[in-house]
C-alpha cells in the first residue's frame, strides 16, 4: 500500500469484525459500548438478551444493537459480530431490531469478517464499507422483530423459564390460581411486559421453538417440546408470529 493511501498513524478503523465458534453452548456478556453492534450466526442460533428483551436469531437473520446497549448472548455454532464506530451509527436505527439478511448482505458480511477491519480513509476499504452501510441503512425488518420480554413483577405468573421448560404444567398451575388473584397477576404481567400472560407465553414458546429447530429437531418434535397438542396448531402459530413455517425456518442459510 502506498503512503498516500495509508490512514493517519494511531487512528483506529471505523469497523471491526469478530468471529467466535463453539461446538457446545456458550454464554457471553458485552457491556455497553460506543460502537453499534450487528450480531448474527453463520450456523446455529443465538439468544440475545438486552435489558428485559430476548431475541432468538437464526442464520437467516441478524440483530442490530445501537451504541451503549449492554447484551448477554448464548449460542451454539458460530457467532459473528460487526462493530461500527459511533459517528457512522448516526445513519443507522437508534433502537434494537432483527433484520432479514439478504443474499447480498450475507456476502458482504462474510467478506468483512474475512478482512477483519475497515477504514473508510483507504479507498478499497471505503468502497466495501459504503456498500455495506447502504445495505444496513435499508435494513428490512423481519416479521419476528419484536422481542420476547421477561417479567420481574412480584408474584407474577410463571416466569419465562417455567413457561418454556414446563409448557404442559404451566397452564395447569395458572388455572389453579383463584380467579381474583389471576386478575391481579394478569394486570401486573401486562404492566411489566405489555402483553397478556397468554400472549407472552405463546411468544416465549415460539422463541424457544426457534432454538430447537436450529438444533436440528423435527417440526413435530419441537411442537411437542414447546407444548402444542398437534403439529398443525404449532405450524399455524409459528407462521403467524415468524412469517414462515417452521420447516422453512429450519432450512440452512444460503
Amino acid at each position: 500500500m502506498s503512503k498516500s493511501r495509508q490512514p493517519p498513524a494511531q487512528s483506529p478503523p471505523q469497523l471491526r469484525a469478530v468471529s467466535i465458534g463453539f461446538s457446545s453452548g456458550y454464554h457471553w456478556k458485552l457491556n455497553g459500548t460506543d460502537w453499534g453492534v450487528l450480531t448474527w450466526a453463520s450456523r446455529g442460533v443465538i439468544r440475545v438478551t438486552v435489558d428485559d428483551a430476548i431475541w432468538a436469531v437464526p442464520p437467516q437473520q441478524a440483530l442490530w444493537l445501537p451504541q451503549r446497549r449492554a447484551q448477554r448472548a448464548a449460542w451454539r455454532g458460530a457467532l459473528r459480530q460487526v462493530f461500527i464506530a459511533a459517528p457512522i451509527c448516526r445513519r443507522l436505527p437508534a433502537t434494537p431490531r432483527v433484520i432479514q439478511v439478504s443474499p447480498l448482505l450475507r456476502e458482504l458480511l462474510r467478506r468483512v469478517c474475512t478482512v477483519g477491519t475497515l477504514d473508510r480513509r483507504v479507498a478499497e476499504q471505503r468502497r466495501l464499507f459504503d456498500v455495506l452501510l447502504d445495505e444496513l441503512v435499508e435494513m428490512p425488518l423481519h416479521p419476528s422483530s419484536s422481542p420476547c420480554r421477561a417479567t420481574h413483577a412480584p408474584a407474577a405468573p410463571p416466569t419465562s423459564s417455567a413457561a418454556i421448560r414446563r409448557p404442559h404444567t404451566t397452564p395447569i398451575r395458572w388455572r389453579a390460581t383463584p380467579a381474583p388473584a389471576r386478575r391481579t397477576l394478569e394486570r401486573l404481567f401486562r404492566a411489566e411486559t405489555g402483553l397478556s400472560f397468554g400472549a407472552w407465553r405463546q411468544r416465549a414458546r415460539l422463541v424457544h421453538a426457534m432454538t430447537l429447530l436450529a438444533d436440528g429437531l423435527s417440526v413435530t418434535q419441537v411442537g411437542t417440546a414447546v407444548g402444542y397438542g398437534g403439529t398443525s396448531a404449532f405450524v399455524a402459530a409459528f407462521r403467524r408470529m415468524v412469517g414462515v413455517t417452521p420447516g422453512r425456518y429450519a432450512l440452512p442459510a444460503r
